[in-house]
Order: structure tokens, then C-alpha cells, then sequence
């Protein structure tokens, strides 16, 4: 009977926790993160403020509870990728050894957005978000597709570091539309995926005609 009752007052403590979070969250919709208060939030949910300070000691902590959750699973999911990955090849046999299916590091992004949609939509909204975790999921994000890339045969060239940053910010604005948007008025999660990947793809066949074909590469050279 002791058990039951203990396991009933976690799960109880449990909703609790996650109506906190929800509410934040919704609220973030109609302000900034950082200027909701306690009050407010202890209103909408209809709780104490006594009830929100057993969870948390501020706004802010929540935040950080918040984000600390998200990104320790996004680490988890790309860890997972890492530990599974193909090694890589030297960029003049891409026809023979580059894998044209889309990675696993696109698949997981969209999966993670998708599982914790309104956390993701709340915290990457561009007026009342938090550019600071914004900047957190992009360093993660840099991290894997740069071993993306390794794994792809890209040579660590001067062209990279414009991929990069360009395709993380493509990351993030597919996200948000996709995530902003009805499912019947946008693309499915694979034709994102698919979208995304076709630029790898050119990345990787745009790198080997340049390393094969001294010609290709001074007309590329000429058109920058």
C-alpha cells in the first residue's frame, strides 16, 4: 500500500511538473520568455505559487531545466548516429563509395523537432524565444554535420565553413516552417529531408569534379 501510494504522488508530481511546462510554454506565444512571471503562470495553470516552487526557484530555472532536457537528448541521438557511422574515403572515390540516402543526422534532427515540437516552436521563436539556446542546438548541430561531411569524403577546405554554417541555418528554417505550418499546406518530413540532402549531395559532386578536373575547378574558381 506504501508503494501505491508513493508511486501515485510521483505521478501526480510528474503532471504537475508538466502542466508547469506546458503553460510556460504556451505563454511564450503571447511574450517574451523572460518576462512571464510566476504569478502569471501559476494563474493559467490554475496552481499556487506555493505548488511552482517546489519545482522550480525562478522562471529562469525552469528555462534551464527546460533546455537542459532537450539538448541532453539531442546529444543522446546524435551520439547514437556517431557510434554507427561509416568511416570515411578520400573525396576522388565519391561515384564508388558515397552513400546518396539521406543521413541519419537529417532523420534525427526532424524526429527530435517533431517529438518536442512545442518546446522547439516556443524556443526558436524569433521575438519571444531564446537566441542563446538557439546558439546552443546550432554548436550540436555544426558538430554533426561536420562529421557528416567527414564521413562524406569533404575535404576541409575554404568552401566548407560556408556549407556548414549554411546548411545549419537551412536546419533551422526548415524546422520552423515545418513546424509553423499545417501538414497538408508543406512538404512531409521525408520530402524535407530529401530537399535537404540533394544539397549534400551537390556538395559532395561539386567537390570531387573540382578534385578531378583542373578545368572544372578554375571555371568554378572564375565564376566566384
Amino acid at each position: 500500500m506504501v508503494d501505491n501510494f508513493a508511486a501515485g504522488k510521483t505521478a501526480k508530481s510528474e503532471q504537475t511538473r508538466k502542466r508547469i511546462i506546458h503553460t510556460f510554454l504556451s505563454l511564450i506565444d503571447e511574450k517574451k520568455w523572460d518576462k512571464i512571471t510566476v504569478k502569471e503562470l501559476c494563474a493559467r495553470s490554475e496552481i499556487t505559487r506555493g505548488t511552482f516552487y517546489q519545482y522550480y526557484s525562478d522562471i529562469y530555472e525552469l528555462m534551464e531545466q527546460i533546455q537542459a532536457s532537450l539538448l541532453s537528448d539531442i546529444q543522446t541521438r546524435f551520439a547514437q548516429i556517431q557510434s554507427e557511422s561509416r568511416s570515411g574515403f578520400p573525396i576522388e572515390e565519391f561515384l564508388e563509395k558515397f552513400d546518396y540516402e539521406p543521413p541519419q543526422n537529417l532523420i534525427v534532427w526532424f524526429d527530435f523537432c517533431k517529438d518536442n515540437q512545442d518546446a522547439i516552436r516556443a524556443l526558436l521563436d524569433l521575438q519571444n524565444g531564446d537566441i542563446y539556446f538557439e546558439k546552443k542546438l546550432k554548436h550540436l548541430l555544426i558538430d554533426t554535420i561536420n562529421e557528416m561531411m567527414d564521413t562524406d569524403g569533404l575535404p576541409h577546405d575554404e568552401l566548407r565553413n560556408y556549407f556548414v554554417k549554411a546548411f545549419s541555418e537551412l536546419h533551422f528554417l526548415a524546422a520552423r516552417i515545418w513546424l509553423e505550418s499545417d501538414e497538408s499546406d508543406f512538404l512531409s518530413v521525408s520530402e524535407v529531408v530529401n530537399l535537404l540532402n540533394t544539397m549534400r549531395v551537390g556538395a559532395g559532386y561539386l567537390t570531387f569534379k573540382r578534385n578531378i578536373s583542373p578545368e572544372f575547378a578554375q571555371k568554378i574558381k572564375e565564376l566566384y
